[in-house]
């Protein structure tokens, strides 16, 4: 509890440490803390620190002391805390800018402060930050969910959200066992209009590139998957990549290269989103071949990558500031006691630009 190698000074931790327990309810409302006597005893303290962790507590209101009888914790209104903590895979990178304005402009209007961390879609970290927001004093949660599709690590943590009344929103994925808020796009359809595009285009043999440690590219290889059984277009299973977090700097590339090894090579790809498409496309560009003229490629979230390179690509659209400012209205109504766990899915839908051509259909293989 006390680390006499910390930087921190004695008192502090043990101000943190009481304000720890009293937020995790292990200390509630109106009951006597530990006497001055006891907690010198307990962390082998000098009088003089705790009482200066106490000081400290009273002036911060965590704490009240009545003469003759002890201290005793406050009465803390949950709904005057004014942040509201917000937690992604990343920030500053791809389409994530774009959700944190609408996040931002919506919370700060309603006079919120926001909270703001990132995971890097790394486990640990995703502990890390809850473990930290918990320990303040927050009004609500917004979060991604880390390897949504694999991950049970953090659990607890929504327990105990829970169990502290603190509302929370996920954003582009929620657990299926766990009985919470969302605002998350229907990304299996999105898959399935995707591979239908170019399915329609005349194309018969495809591939795809997906993630597969979270439940946005689950969900996206299921609606491709759909596409091809609806079509009745087999595709075999050595042309469905899948890839992890870790592996999106060399996978995309070196798995679009073996694809146009194979005989025959794919017409056209569908990639789990632009960051893909764009090193699909470079794989491409390097074997000597053209997209849209040897193969068709079409990515999904519309970034800003789609418009930027060439040719422009055809993506599925994500909503972006759009979907933020609607993550943030609804934790707002969840905090002012407007709606207990409102959801909302978008719909996807089809920016068509020039990754794609139409394909003759090799009749003998319909």
């Amino acid at each position: 509890m006390i680390d006499s190698n910390s930087l921190l000074p004695k008192y502090h931790q043990l101000k943190e440490h009481l304000k720890k327990q009293i937020n995790s309810g292990e200390i509630s409302p109106g009951e006597k803390l530990p006497s001055e006597t006891e907690l010198v005893g307990k962390f082998r303290l000098s009088r003089h620190t705790v009482r200066k962790a106490f000081a400290e507590l009273e002036h911060e209101g965590w704490i009240f002391r009545e003469q003759g009888r002890g201290t005793f914790c406050s009465f803390r209104e949950r709904d005057k805390a004014n942040s509201i903590a917000v937690v992604t895979t990343y920030i500053s990178h791809y389409i994530f800018p774009y959700i944190m304005r609408g996040i931002e402009r919506t919370l700060s209007s309603a006079g919120y402060i926001l909270i703001l961390a990132n995971t890097w879609n790394d486990v640990r970290k995703e502990t890390q930050c809850l473990e930290n927001i918990l320990n303040q004093d927050i009004a609500g949660l917004i979060i991604e969910p880390t390897k949504s599709a694999e991950s049970k690590a953090n659990r607890e943590y929504f327990s105990e959200l829970e169990k502290r009344k603190i509302p929370f929103l996920f954003l582009h994925a929620s657990y299926p066992d766990i009985d919470s808020a969302y605002v998350v796009m229907d990304d299996e359809e999105g898959g399935f209009m995707a591979t239908q595009y170019v399915l329609q285009m005349g194309h018969r043999h495809i591939a795809g590139i997906f993630k597969e440690d979270d439940l946005q590219g689950v969900r996206r290889n299921q609606g491709f998957r759909r596409a091809i059984e609806e079509f009745g277009c087999p595709v075999p299973e050595e042309h469905i990549g899948n890839y992890r977090t870790e592996q999106l700097f060399s996978f995309p590339y070196q798995y679009t290269r073996h694809l146009l090894q194979q005989e025959p090579p794919p017409s056209a790809i569908v990639c789990y989103n632009d960051e893909v498409a764009i090193k699909s496309m470079e794989a491409i560009r390097d074997a000597g071949l053209e997209v849209p003229r040897d193969v068709s490629v079409i990515g999904y979230d519309n970034s800003h990558l789609a418009e930027a390179c060439l040719p422009k690509l055809t993506s599925i659209n994500h909503p972006k500031e759009a979907m933020g400012s609607r993550a943030a209205e609804l934790i707002l109504d969840m905090v002012l006691g407007k709606s207990d766990k409102p959801r909302y899915t978008y719909k996807p839908e089809l920016t068509v630009r020039s990754s794609c051509r139409q394909q003759p259909v090799d009749v003998s293989r319909v």
